[in-house]
């Protein structure tokens, strides 16, 4: 008896040894399971990241994609934001391209041959090539002049192009010509306005946005645009803001050497001019209606939070002119040996 209780004692601590060590096994099994579905995951995360990081961000190899799956282009070392900041510190002259339509193709370095990728009006059809000159000359002056801060204004005017801005259109353009061989001379001080629906809130709303970026007013203003809107920018939109005409230059730059017809003038006068010298602001009648039609995407205009000395200019809505001080009317006169060079 004493023989089988032992033997039975024995079996039952065998049985008991080999019912733990299954059940160490079978936990190891587990975590070694686990183990194994944790780094899966792992895995998994790590390949959707890498994948994230190649599709969206820059190549480590200096080239970064200006398009939506179409070839790259090679761009110039991304600048340091305290260079950048240090830049807009010392600029004193505010260049403007004032935008006219917006580009809604996927390769900006094509930009200046797909012209079916621009939304164009009936009347823009044979003006691209002008858009592309504005461009190219604003970063020209830009680069001669190293106290000036470049403006690309132009809102999301177009409903057929989405909601792209033709300032953003112009600038990543640009991007992808590298500057048109100027680099960072152009790129470091130039920055986009993004809500202008007509030309004179192309000149206002680029003001404003100078002073968003410097902390101070410019010097002097050059507008680059058409010459058949010289009169429009010079004498009516410069008046109305009470700029001092002798510290504001104008550009004109049409499609090519040859003059514009002459409807186009006419066209200016009967569309434009005769609205603006009875509504300097346009802010009623046809051109409040042209200003709502351009913007499509419902827009709310961020300004004047930018620039609240000059508030008032954004809330004034007459026929009269706008006779109050502003902070270029009433500032000491600097001395200033600009000289436009084109």
């Amino acid at each position: 008896t004493s023989e089988r209780d032992s033997s039975s004692s024995g079996w039952a601590m065998v049985t008991g040894i080999g019912a733990s060590s299954s059940k160490i096994s079978t936990a190891l099994r587990r975590m070694w399971l686990q183990t194994k579905v944790t780094n899966i995951v792992f895995g998994v995360f790590l390949g959707v990241t890498a994948t994230y990081s190649m599709a969206f961000l820059p190549r480590l190899d200096g080239k970064q994609s200006h398009t939506r799956g179409a070839r790259g282009t090679e761009l110039l070392e991304p600048p340091i934001l305290g260079q950048v900041e240090a830049a807009w510190g010392l600029v004193e002259d505010l260049i403007i391209v004032a935008g006219h339509s917006t580009f809604a193709g996927a390769n900006f370095e094509d930009a200046d041959e797909e012209s079916s990728a621009w939304i164009l009006y009936n009347y823009q059809k044979r003006q691209l090539p002008a858009f592309l000159n504005h461009l190219k000359t604003g970063v020209e002056l830009a680069a001669k002049n190293k106290k000036a801060l470049l403006v690309f204004s132009g809102g999301e005017t177009r409903l057929q192009g989405g909601p792209r801005s033709e300032a953003q259109s112009y600038w990543w353009t640009a991007d992808a010509h590298k500057w048109f061989g100027h680099g960072h001379v152009a790129r470091d001080r130039s920055v986009t306005e993004e809500f202008a629906r007509d030309s004179f809130e192309n000149l206002l709303f680029s003001v404003c946005r100078f002073f968003e970026v410097t902390g101070r007013y410019p010097s002097t203003i050059t507008v680059v645009s058409f010459k058949f809107k010289e009169e429009r920018f010079t004498k009516l939109h410069r008046k109305a803001i009470r700029w001092p005409s002798q510290n504001f230059y104008y550009v004109g730059v049409d499609v090519d050497s040859n003059p514009m017809p002459a409807y186009v003038f006419d066209a200016e006068q009967k569309n434009s001019i005769q609205y603006f010298e009875k509504d300097p602001f346009g802010c009623m009648g046809p051109l409040a209606v042209k200003r709502a039609k351009r913007n499509p995407f419902k827009r709310q205009i961020p300004y004047p939070k930018g620039c609240p000395l000059i508030e008032e200019l954004f809330t004034y809505c007459g026929s009269t002119p706008f006779n109050k001080d502003l902070p270029w009317t009433t500032a000491t006169p600097r001395p200033s040996n600009f000289t436009l060079r084109v």
